[in-house]
Order: structure tokens, then sequence, then C-alpha cells
């Protein structure tokens, strides 16, 4: 029997191809039960009060120089009782519409806009206070990584600021997770907040870059929602550890998933950007923003 889940993950992990189409005729799983999989619940953890959105780049292939970067509208969202949620835009409507049209019983997922550049969605001072939750995917693996809070140690470097959105910024830098960051903060907003796990600077963070600039998220702008959650969706997932999380990237190949779907009796066409159809998929190259 085919998994709903499993052509979202296939869709999510295997980004250089053009799209996926399950030919329903060839299905096993009754329409109803298909919708009854793509269903999620979902919880409101806390009031948005503030918003900041971050034009941001990534870079998935760090040896073809130069670097090809992906596009996205990352967006950090903050409760007043501190906990908040950093999470691509893009993507939040990719899964939305993916879920709508799984629901009609619509498996055609060509015409899905592109996938954001970050598929995690991380959320500080949640479960509790002091705590960090990340949910993401690694093959058909659904992860929850939840850990302690960590605040970076940074050294303000004198004499420099930038003017960004409009507000004074001075810059900070600290060996975090692996990369040498860099994050220009404002005094005027005072939130010890950033991108993912950045944070602990008398201000909020507007631009944030690593010293490869491989992961670059620039502040354009900032707002106060009325009556928006920030939301969690309930799903079955594997607590896991970075480390395990690491593994499970580096050992997914999507060409497995390929296998097991072929046996279920269902037609398949995997077709590249350009429309031609591909046989298999090259292992999707990925680039870890935590590399400690």
């Amino acid at each position: 029997m085919i998994s709903v889940l499993l052509a979202f993950s296939m869709m999510a992990q295997a980004q250089q191809i053009g799209g996926m189409v399950i030919d329903k005729s060839q299905m096993k799983m009754p329409a109803k039960e298909a919708k009854k999989k793509g269903k999620n619940d979902t919880l409101a953890v806390a009031n948005t009060t503030y918003r900041i959105t971050y034009q941001s780049k990534a870079v998935n292939d760090t040896l073809t120089k130069p670097y090809k970067y992906r596009d996205d509208e990352m967006r950090l969202d903050i409760s007043a009782d501190g906990v908040s949620k950093f999470y691509s835009y893009s993507a939040a409507v990719r899964m939305k519409l993916m879920r709508e049209k799984i629901e009609k019983g619509d498996f055609d997922l060509r015409d899905l806009p592109k996938a954001g550049i970050l598929s995690m969605e991380f959320y500080k001072n949640y479960p509790e206070k002091g705590k960090t939750l990340m949910l993401d995917v690694a093959g058909e693996a659904k992860c929850q990584i939840e850990e302690k809070m960590e605040t970076p140690e940074w050294t303000v470097l004198p004499d420099s600021t930038a003017d960004i959105m409009g507000y004074t910024c001075q810059l900070a830098t600290t060996h975090f997770k692996g990369r040498q960051w860099y994050a220009w903060y404002t005094e005027d907003i005072p939130l010890d907040e950033g991108p993912w796990k950045l944070r602990g600077l008398p201000g909020l963070i507007l631009r944030a870059y690593d010293s490869s600039r491989q992961f670059i998220f620039d502040g354009q702008g900032m707002e106060q929602p009325e009556g928006e959650p920030i939301t969690l969706i309930k799903a079955k997932r594997e607590k896991v550890s970075q480390k395990d999380f690491r593994r499970l990237k580096e050992s997914y190949d999507p060409n497995d998933v390929l296998k097991q779907m072929a046996g279920t009796g269902a037609k398949i066409v995997i077709m590249n950007s350009d429309g031609s159809k591909l046989d298999k998929i090259d292992r999707p190259k990925f680039n870890l923003i935590e590399l400690q």
C-alpha cells in the first residue's frame, strides 16, 4: 500500500527533479484513505507578537564554484512569552498546497511551487522554556530533535556599523556549531533573537551569514501580526540526536524509495525540470547548517 507521506518526502528531498506523477488508477489505496492519511492536526503553541522576514540564500553543493544559491523567504515568529519559530515560508505554502491536493485525491505534484532552502522548523523555548525543538526530514524519516537552548559566545566588533531596515546595527561574531558566524544586530529592537539558533545579543539580529557565505539571512521587514498563532503540525516523528540526523541525511538514497513504490503496483513517472523522463534520481547534495 502506498503511503502519501512517501510522496511528501520524495518531493521534499529530490529537489533537482521537475516533478513526480503517480497514476491513481494503479494505486491500491482508496481515495478516502488517502484523504485521511494526508490530513494533519495543527497545534497553536503561542501567539505571534513580532514577525521578521529574512531574504535568505543557501548552498547545497559546496564544491561547485561560484556557488549556485537557492533563494527563500524565511520567517521568524516571536511571541510575548519568548516562544519563537524559524521556518521557510515557501515550504509552508508548498506543504499547505500539497495537503490540499492529496486530500482531493490529486497526486500530480508537478505544479507545486519549489521547496524552501531549509526544510526545518526550529522552535526556541518550546516544548518548554530553555529548550529547543527542530522538526525536519531525513529521507523517509520524520525527525524531531529536542535540545537544551544554547547561547553563542559573541565578540562585538567595535567601529563596525551598518544601516539595515532603517536601524543602526553593530557587528558581532562567534564560532558556533562548526561555522564562523557574523551577525548585525540593533539595540533599537531589544529582542535577543535571530535566525535559527543565533541569539543572545543585546538586540534583534537583522543580518547573519557564515564566513563561507553558504548561509545568508538578510532582514527585509518586521511586522506585528494580529491573531496569528505560532503553529506546529502534529505528526508521528522519530526522536533523534543531531548526530543521528546527520547520519540519516548521509545515508539517504531516493532510488530505494522508488523501488519500494514500484513494488506496490503504482505507475510512477519521474521527470526532470525540462520535462524529460528520468530512470533514476541522483542522490541529493545537502549542506547542513549545523556541522558540529
